[in-house]
């Protein structure tokens, strides 16, 4: 049969007519037929089966093969487990009558009631009412059509699809949950959803609305939408496209899905598109692509087709041209000498420097409202941020534009130590750049702000507790709440600071140009803080200074670095972390990893002989006790845990987050049978002594090809076990067998963490090759959907909000490398060291950086206990 002869038939058959009475007789025939046979049992058949004897009622129907199919597949099932009924029933096979048999026992035995059952079945019930009613709430129940959208203009063709054939759409027209909507070919429309947001359509696109636990979801299935959401109060829903689901709110933007893959462009506000692999963070003006194929493409022509492309294009032209202008002003230059080194007091155990920002901040701040008065479609856009609304913002940056225009390039801050375990208030110091900073304070001094302006000719007056002083002599300014430490540091003009060795570190960091600087002379602090040597940490008497910097790096990148230096060599704790080598371990990890933790340590052995002369110090009786010890377990602990342990080793969270995190841990093996050897002995002793709360353990093993899985379980504890193998060297373990071949797998494909973009575009810019250690953390794989889902709940308070807004603010991967030198402990990361930076110590990343301190309030700005010893110090 040719093709054409096959499409005659199947166009007879469309065109074929069948009578609506003919169709009706036939559903009735199929329901009674199967209604009949699945629910309407012979009326001679008992109508509840209780017990053994109305099973034997049964038989006689069964062997004339009368019996409805499910009493006969009950029978026979029965007939196996039963050995009474089973017996009648060959009886009545043999033709004895079984109907005169005495009544055998009760299929069921009563039971004593279970009121905790009852209350489970009751709280449940309720449960169940409660998701209930919500789900019927908000339209979520089967068969409910909840309005989820409404048509608001069509331009050519728009038609609701369904399995049964589609129909056309016009303006006004009400969109029910689920529903297709595609637009013919030359069409366009608009769809308003329920909180006000616009979905535009281009042509031959297929979208759905539908609602969920999460919010509501316009389903892209393929073509080109615009998404409007710039009311404010607006809830966030999804847009989802593929792999791809994007949160909206406070945004415009547009999702264009096709064949090869999906592309995603921000007009106006920003957008976090989430994927199966990665969360990315869009701003105005930038795009992303599912797949590299995608190319990108001038972000104008993504909104070109929309009815309101004027506006978006302007509004990103707006957008592009200020992000170019606010690129190109200079950022503070790296600064390569302090002048307010000479003002410090030898004790000084902490110095902080910042850039002063003003300069770029002022010329920010012009050109953004240069920009909002010559563009409708900016200022239009920016009043409806709240930023400008509640006008905190401008007065932020006036404040600090004005204050910073008369200081120098550097602001100091440092502390004291005064007595052994005391340390000073804090001391700010800035030059003075040029004159008026006195009469600026005077007549801009916060009202009620207790800010006392005072220099050397005039006496200081009692002042209440919780007032800051300020000197303006000599061309510095210095703030303090306490007087003594301020009129020494501002009477004194030349000390000795810089010859001391903790400023000899400081100008090293100088000598490289620092950005933002802290330094702590940890060597005065420890000896100040502490009454005997025993107090300081084993591996950290000798310890010197902590410098962090963070700095511009190339192509206006940040990096920042943390160094822990010793007088000497590093020694005790301090000394386990080896020198920067080849880490093995991490080729188990994959690029999915939500943290990996790796290092490299000195000799194992020499590390546990060292950790046990640690804990045997100030115990006579430690040595025996050890020996004794050993002697039960039937193990030396340096010569068969340590010694067949290589240096390397890596922990990772690598895998699902629930119900429990998927683990992994490598460990470089020397000596793999003598350490299966030792956990074997170690797992005999345990079950010899077992605990109450744990059990035994089973140490059981599986032989797969040539290679031999080891899994370790509490029989306390049998769904919770650890597997494990050796692997060219190293000791591979997973909380399950699956993980564990798939970290093998994983490494022999090379799809491995340190392979991954993600990972390598954290590594910092230095001359090494290799590490002691890393820290790798990406939350954003495996809580940021979870965190995003809570997020989206109407029942979490404002401060649940607002810590799930933490979490999802830092879910991008970040990376710490630690290099262990011979006489210092070096870290370094292009992130912050998981939170802490030196922008947010000094405050700038609130917009409240040190300076404005000065104009306002001390009240604000002091500890509490810190009130009364200053009023006492400034009498």
């Amino acid at each position: 049969m040719n093709r054409n002869s096959l499409d005659e038939i199947i166009a007879e058959i469309r065109r074929e007519h069948v009578e609506d009475e003919v169709v009706s007789a036939a559903a009735k025939r199929v329901f009674r037929n199967l209604f009949d046979s699945a629910f309407l049992a012979d009326r001679r058949e008992p109508v509840r089966i209780r017990d053994c004897s109305d099973f034997e009622s049964l038989i006689p129907a069964y062997l004339a093969h009368t019996l409805t199919p499910s009493r006969v597949a009950l029978l026979e099932d029965h007939t196996r487990q039963c050995v009474e009924c089973r017996r009648a029933l060959a009886q009545a096979r043999m033709g004895e009558d079984v109907r005169s048999r005495p009544a055998a026992r009760p299929l069921v035995q009563p039971q004593k009631r279970r009121p905790a059952l009852v209350w489970a079945l009751a709280a449940s019930l309720a449960i169940g009412i409660g998701i209930g009613i919500t789900g019927a709430m908000n339209g979520l129940l089967p068969g409910q059509h909840a309005v989820r959208a409404t048509v608001m203009s069509v331009e050519g063709t728009l038609y609701r699809v369904s399995d049964v054939g589609s129909s056309l759409v016009e303006a006004g027209a009400m969109i029910t949950n689920s529903e297709e909507l595609r637009t013919a070919k030359g069409s366009r429309a608009i769809l308003r959803l329920l909180n006000g947001a616009q979905i535009e359509m281009a042509e031959r696109s297929d979208v759905s609305v539908s609602g969920g636990w999460r919010g509501t979801a316009v389903q892209l299935d393929r073509g080109h939408v615009i998404v409007q959401a710039i009311e404010p109060g607006q809830k966030v829903f999804f847009v989802a496209a593929g792999d791809l689901l994007i949160p909206v709110r406070n945004a415009v933007l547009s999702v264009n899905r096709g064949t090869k893959g999906s592309r995603v462009a921000v007009a106006k506000g920003s957008a976090q598109i989430e994927s199966s692999q990665k969360t990315f963070d869009l701003a105005a003006g930038q795009q992303f692509n599912s797949d590299y194929r995608v190319r990108a493409v001038p972000i104008s022509t993504e909104f070109a087709w929309s009815k309101n492309a004027d506006y978006y294009l302007s509004l990103l032209n707006e957008l592009s041209t200020l992000q170019k202008q606010l690129e190109s002003i200079p950022s503070p230059g790296l600064r390569y000498s302090s002048n307010l080194a000479k003002y410090l007091p030898e004790n000084t155990v902490v110095y902080a420097a910042i850039p002063n920002l003003g300069g770029p901040i002022t010329e920010a701040k012009r050109i953004f409202d240069q920009r909002l008065a010559e563009s409708d479609v900016l200022r239009e856009w920016w009043q409806r941020q709240p930023a400008s609304r509640n006008g905190e913002l401008d007065r932020t940056l006036s404040q600090i534009s004005s204050i910073s225009q008369y200081l120098g390039d550097e602001i100091v801050m440092t502390v004291g130590a005064t007595a052994p375990d005391q340390h000073g208030d804090p001391v700010l110091l800035a030059e003075i750049r040029q004159p008026g900073l006195r009469e600026y304070l005077q007549q801009n001094m916060p009202a009620g702000a207790e800010l006392r302006i005072i220099d050397s000719r005039t006496a200081a007056a009692p002042a209440p507790g919780g007032s800051l002083f300020v000197s303006l002599d000599n061309n510095v300014v210095v703030a303090s709440p306490d007087l003594a430490q301020l009129r020494q540091v501002a009477q004194t003009g030349s000390t000795s600071f810089p010859q001391t060795p903790f400023f000899g570190r400081i100008s090293q960091a100088y000598r490289n140009g620092v950005g933002y600087l802290l330094a702590i002379d940890m060597e005065q602090m420890v000896a100040k803080s502490v009454n005997t040597p025993k107090e300081v940490p084993a591996g950290f008497s000798n310890v010197q200074y902590l410098v962090l910097e963070r700095r511009e790096a190339t192509g206006k990148k940040t990096e920042s670095r943390a160094a822990l230096s010793f007088a000497g060599a590093r020694e005790g704790v301090a000394s386990w972390l080896g020198a920067p080598g080849p880490m093995g371990s991490l080729d188990f990890v994959s690029p999915d990893a939500a943290f990996a933790a790796s290092f490299v340590m000195k000799d194992p052995r020499t590390v546990m002989q060292e950790l046990i002369t640690f804990a045997s110090q100030g115990n006579a009786n430690a040595s025996q006790e050890l020996t004794r010890i050993q002697e039960q377990l039937g193990v030396n602990l340096a010569e068969d845990v340590a010694a067949p342990l290589g240096g390397d080793a890596t922990f990772a969270i690598d895998g699902p987050a629930l119900p429990l995190p998927a683990w992994k841990l490598a460990i470089e093996v020397y000596d793999p049978a003598h350490l299966q050897n030792t956990i074997a002995t170690l797992v005999d002793h345990f079950n010899q002594h077992p605990s109450s709360n744990s059990g035994k353990l089973q140490l059981s093993s599986e032989q797969v090809n040539s290679r031999t899985f080891y899994s370790l379980r509490s029989e306390k504890l049998p769904d919770v076990a650890a597997y494990y193998t050796f692997v060219d060297g190293y000791l591979v373990a997973a909380q399950s067998k699956a993980n564990l071949v798939q970290a093998i797998q994983n490494r022999q494909t090379g799809y491995t963490l340190v392979s991954s973009a993600a990972f390598r575009n954290e590594l910092p810019d230095d001359g090494h090759t290799n590490f002691s250690a890393i820290v790798y953390h990406n939350a954003g794989s495996s809580i940021g959907p979870i965190a995003s889902q809570l997020k989206s709940s109407a029942q979490l308070s404002q401060a649940q909000q607002q810590a799930l807004s933490a979490v999802l603010a830092n879910t991008a991967p970040g990376l710490i490398c630690i290099y262990g030198e011979p006489d210092r402990i070096v870290a370094a990361t292009k992130d912050s060291f998981l939170g802490f930076n030196l922008g947010t110590l000094a405050g700038i990343e609130q917009g409240r950086p040190l300076v404005p301190l000065i104009a306002s309030s001390a009240t604000n700005c002091l500890r509490p206990d810190a009130a009364g010893r200053a009023s006492q110090r400034s009498q």
